[in-house]
């Protein structure tokens, strides 16, 4: 038996993505995240979920160093990324970027063209020789993000004239275009209507064939509905991660027991 818990263990390890140890994040005297550990697996969507102000939103922006635009803010302990420290001073937050993509709460398409947005980081990071490749990349982000049927016959229009939940799948176009590892989604959904979140939910399952995606949200419903695993946070605290179903039926904690009943939050 012992060997069985060691073989899944084993097997454990080798999927992990971003691995993050007794990380601490204060914004000056604030400490708003306290001592998380928590071993985010690849190619699965993993949720965090938790009352406003609790932190979670915070942790996210730490796994691709967004917290660093911030100049009251430090980060401590240890975040990383297939086993290499991205807090390393050898690591360029831009590159680091490139791996890690983030999407935003509010849809935030450049004032370019919709094909502007999306070959906009291909171009910054070399990442094509010619435009033949960034038209094939254009396409390619675009029909992962389920928007090249809508938009192949005006991509010189601007991305602004899309409507929200277009513009939403238009972001994630842009994340994905320079290839990233890892998809960051801080509540991605909460300025569209049920339409569009419907489509950016169905969007999320399908980007897990190729991403590690991780995803802030205040609903609990769409946690169940999209992730495999689940990250409750509470006061800067994680209280409790693990498999979405378990988190839901029976979490092991009074508090995350407490927020799935609605008696806090």
């Amino acid at each position: 038996m012992n060997d069985m818990r060691l073989t899944e263990r084993a097997v454990d390890a080798t999927d992990v993505k971003i691995s993050a140890r007794k990380v601490q994040v204060y914004y000056g005297d604030n400490h708003a995240i306290k001592d998380v550990d928590v071993d985010i697996p690849d190619r699965m969507v993993t949720a965090f979920i938790g009352p406003s102000g609790c932190g979670k939103s915070t942790f996210l922006r730490s796994l691709n160093r967004m917290n660093d635009t911030i100049p009251i803010c430090r980060v401590e302990g240890k975040i990383t990324l297939d086993g290499e420290d991205i807090y390393d001073r050898r690591v360029d937050p831009v590159q680091l970027r490139a791996k890690v993509g983030m999407v935003f709460q509010k849809p935030n398409p450049f004032p370019k063209s919709i094909y502007d947005n999306v070959a906009y980081g291909p171009r910054i990071h070399g990442l094509t020789r010619n435009k033949a490749e960034l038209d094939e990349v254009v396409e390619q982000s675009l029909r992962r993000a389920a928007l090249w049927n809508e938009v192949k016959d005006r991509l010189h229009a601007p991305g602004t004239g899309l409507s929200g939940g277009q513009q939403q799948r238009l972001c994630i176009a842009r994340a994905v275009a320079t290839s990233p590892e890892v998809l960051l989604m801080d509540e991605p959904c909460s300025a569209l209507d049920p339409i569009a979140t419907a489509q950016v939910e169905e969007l999320i399952d399908e980007l897990r064939a190729n991403f590690s995606v991780v995803i802030v949200t205040h609903s609990m419903q769409q946690a169940a509905r999209v992730s495999q695993k689940t990250a409750f946070f509470h006061l800067g605290n994680l209280v409790e991660y693990g498999e979405t179903g378990q988190i839901f039926t029976k979490p092991q904690d009074p508090r995350t027991e407490s927020y799935i009943s609605g008696r806090i939050g």
